[in-house]
């Protein structure tokens, strides 16, 4: 996204010295801003940050609205760097200085929603308004006039009409919903803020704020990533810049130190239906294993490898804990965490099993899992974890669904199973989910910016994340590391002089940064392509495409089956399918225990998983599209795994071979330029 401010910059400098050209009211509000005697009622209070970030962010916005004329404006500010208290003054200018009423929040997720809530409801223990004196002298009787409503399934829309602040997701003032005709029909100037806005696919939000120009006063939009995979972004003009870089070397938020295994020792296994026999690097050379076309995450998501990559992952926790400052009664002053992100439930609940069994070593002994099928209160115990600085909870498992909004601070380890796209534009490399994800454990414990805290990550090489490290100026611990004997040397781990000069090195390419670590014993591995192109000859793509019959994740009983050859280009009645028992299938597969209607049931509900976690990995917009996406993953079924037949006709031998492969189904689909070529086409 075009950064809009470069020109104004110079002019911007000299009016902060005088505020020239706003109302008198303005003048005295951000002067209330900048004096010695505005303290907030908060104990990580960060002066420097709120200085840097906070106060010329808020000054830009004003600067931009009253002096240029912008009614449209985006902060591009990292986690950590205090978007929501900005949000916070703005409202409070808006309402002293131009006496603004109506204020529509937007957020992306419920997660984001609820910690918004929090922070805008007058009875929360962190009630913007109480923490901050944005109100103040005589402008504090205006406080009382704030109110919130939260638009939510069931609330009714009158609260739209009674409150100040209104606080609900995109979704809930689309067109011809209750809330977007009262909007309409009883609100002459509305504020808008959009929280995270580049979860919002931009020609919907667009479209939608074009409708509600006519009543917008004022917008600010928030965000840490506004370049989106799909090349679009909001319309608002870019005005401030805040980035990880920056906010490391100024150690606002966390330093990223990243740790991989050593390749030459982990042996990435899988089970080979055709001859029963275990590969691994050490008897298959990486030039065959690329041919399989198997995703990098099958190898580490693999029982052995999945559990040396866990184990790096505990001892740099027990490292961290280790590091914990304590308290007056010698106690420590929170408990660190360790967040893993798996790309499937399936993978998700492997981990879970594997850390129940190995965690209770490293005091790891009460897990979270989360994602998208579990009761709605296990994720609200994931969203109120950075309530409490000695959680009850050791370690939190997600899948896709703990990303913007949710913030706690307490994560000091993250474990990667996945692997995250970008998409490169004029030479540059643009992600939003790795950096979010990453950003979930950015937030600082501590106050203090005289000290370095750290946030280990733990990935793979096969991985192939070199450019998201290079985008995040994380400092790589330079020795691989052997889980069965993980000795993390601390003087390895670069000194402050050296992490700023790491993090200043803003002009430095991916393959400078890669001079300076000895990957000479890194065996290579295949390189994604430099430049994602979407995928419009995606029907031929798709039955095309060569599954792994070798490949069914399968636990138990393989040698009763090794000889299966599963051909999944089944599309003709006559052909020659493996003989094999139904029974065997069953119990290589778990699944003995199922009848041949709860096989159709629980294919027909990956279908539904697999179009959601297609559209959250495509544009994190799970919408109405996903219907569509349900039929063409329907109808792929059916002609390379049923004969022909719906899922609902099918025989139970077809029903089991395509459950043994579902998760190779669920890859493909997982690829943004395919779902890309299928949506340009609808």
């Amino acid at each position: 996204m075009q950064y809009f401010f470069k020109q104004q910059e110079e002019n911007f400098k000299q009016w902060r010295e005088t505020y020239d050209g706003i109302p008198d009211a303005g003048v005295t509000f951000l002067k209330h801003l900048n004096s010695p005697h505005f303290k907030p009622s908060l104990e990580l209070w960060n002066e420097k940050q709120w200085k840097k970030v906070q106060i010329e962010a808020i000054e830009r916005c004003v600067y931009s609205f009253e002096v240029l004329g912008l009614k449209d404006v985006l902060t591009n500010i990292v986690t950590g760097g205090g978007k929501t208290t900005i949000i916070g003054a703005m409202i409070a200018y808006m309402v002293i200085v131009h006496d603004q009423k109506k204020f529509l929040i937007l957020t992306p997720n419920t997660i984001v929603r609820s910690r918004l809530v929090d922070e805008f409801d007058p009875n929360s223990d962190i009630y913007v308004y109480n923490i901050f004196p944005f109100f103040f002298n005589s402008y504090l009787p205006l406080k009382n006039r704030i109110s919130h409503h939260i638009m939510e399934a069931k609330a009714s829309s009158a609260g739209i009409r009674n409150d100040t602040i209104i606080i609900g997701n995109i979704q809930q003032i689309y067109e011809r919903t209750d809330n977007w005709k009262v909007i309409m029909e009883n609100v002459d100037s509305l504020v808008i803020f959009n929280d995270e806005a580049h979860n919002t696919k931009a020609e919907i939000y667009n479209d939608l704020i074009n409708k509600l120009k006519p009543k917008r006063f004022f917008r600010l939009d928030t965000t840490a990533t506004p370049d989106r995979l799909d090349g679009l972004h909001p319309d608002s003009e870019m005005i401030f810049v805040y980035g990880i870089a920056e906010a490391m070397k100024d150690k606002i938020i966390k330093r990223i130190v990243v740790f991989h295994p050593d390749v030459r020792k982990v042996k990435l296994t899988y089970e080979d239906l055709e001859t029963g026999k275990t590969i691994s690097e050490e008897e298959m050379p990486w030039e065959e294993i690329e041919k399989r076309k198997i995703p990098a995450r099958r190898y580490i998501t693999s029982t052995k490898p999945m559990r040396q990559q866990l184990a790096i992952g505990l001892e740099l926790l027990a490292k961290q804990r280790l590091a914990v400052p304590r308290g007056k009664d010698g106690q420590p002053r929170f408990k660190p965490l360790l967040f893993v992100i798996a790309l499937s439930i399936a993978d998700a609940e492997n981990i879970d099993r594997a850390l129940q069994e190995i965690g209770s070593k490293y005091g790891v002994n009460k897990t979270l899992l989360v994602h998208n099928e579990q009761d709605e209160e296990l994720v609200d115990k994931a969203k109120t974890l950075n309530q409490n600085p000695q959680p009850e909870f050791d370690a939190v498992i997600s899948v896709l669904m703990l990303r913007e909004g949710w913030d706690v601070r307490n994560i000091t380890v993250e474990v990667l199973f996945r692997k995250f796209s970008y998409k490169e534009v004029g030479g540059q490399k643009f992600s939003v989910y790795g950096p979010q994800v990453i950003g979930r454990g950015l937030r600082r414990m501590g106050k203090s910016t005289e000290e370095w805290e750290s946030l280990f990550v733990v990935d793979h090489p096969i991985l192939k994340h070199k450019w998201l490290w290079g985008n995040l100026r994380a400092t790589e611990y330079p020795d691989q590391l052997d889980p069965a004997n993980i000795i993390i040397d601390e003087e390895k781990i670069p000194t402050e002089k050296e992490t700023i000069e790491i993090v200043e090195e803003k002009e430095q390419t991916v393959g400078e940064a890669e001079e300076k670590i000895d990957l000479s014993k890194i065996p290579e591995t295949p390189e994604p392509p430099e430049v994602v192109k979407p995928i419009y000859e995606w029907q031929k793509y798709i039955d095309d495409y060569e599954y792994d019959p070798h490949k069914m994740n399968i636990s138990e009983d393989v040698a009763q089956i090794k000889s299966l050859n599963l051909d999944s280009d089944m599309t003709t009645l006559d052909k020659n399918l493996p003989k094999v028992d139904v029974e065997n299938i069953a119990k290589a597969t778990n699944t003995e225990h199922w009848g041949v209607d709860e096989i159709r049931k629980q294919i027909t509900k990956q279908t539904h998983n697999i179009s959601f976690s297609a559209l959250l990995e495509y544009d994190r917009n799970p919408d109405d599209r996903q219907a569509y996406l349900i039929k063409i993953i329907r109808q792929h079924l059916t002609k390379r795994f049923l004969l022909g037949k719906e899922i609902e006709e099918a025989d139970e031998k077809h029903l089991r071979i395509l459950w043994a492969m579902i998760d190779q189904v669920h890859d493909i689909f997982l690829r943004p330029e395919l779902i890309e070529g299928i949506l340009s086409s609808k």
